[in-house]
């Protein structure tokens, strides 16, 4: 029973996260950062992944873009498609895994 209810509170979480509409204060320039689109196809793709890979090292700051509170990153960072990843220096945009992994080293 209680690995049922964690199991439901990861998945309630992980929509929770997917689907968020909440603006983003501020960019955490330590964190790797993810651009993306709830409504994208290539995003949901791999957001899985990149969300198990954030409950262990919580090292993402994941990005909506898509509410217009957000948008605003779009120009201060150049996004021109999501996913895109951020991190000091590198910067990928797309679903390949092994680029993904290299960006979440």
């Amino acid at each position: 029973m209680i690995a049922l209810t964690g199991f439901l509170l990861l998945g309630l979480n992980f929509y929770r996260t997917e689907h968020s509409q909440v603006p983003i204060k501020s960019i955490d320039k330590d964190k790797i950062q993810l651009f993306y689109r709830d409504d994208c196809p290539d995003c949901k793709k791999i957001f899985k992944q990149i969300y198990l890979h954030n409950l262990i090292k919580q090292d993402i700051q994941f990005i909506n873009l898509k509410p217009i509170n957000n948008r605003h990153y779009i120009d201060e960072y150049t996004i021109h498609t999501v996913p895109t990843f951020i991190h000091k220096n590198k910067r990928y945009a797309g679903t390949q895994k092994e680029k993904i992994k290299e960006i979440l080293k």
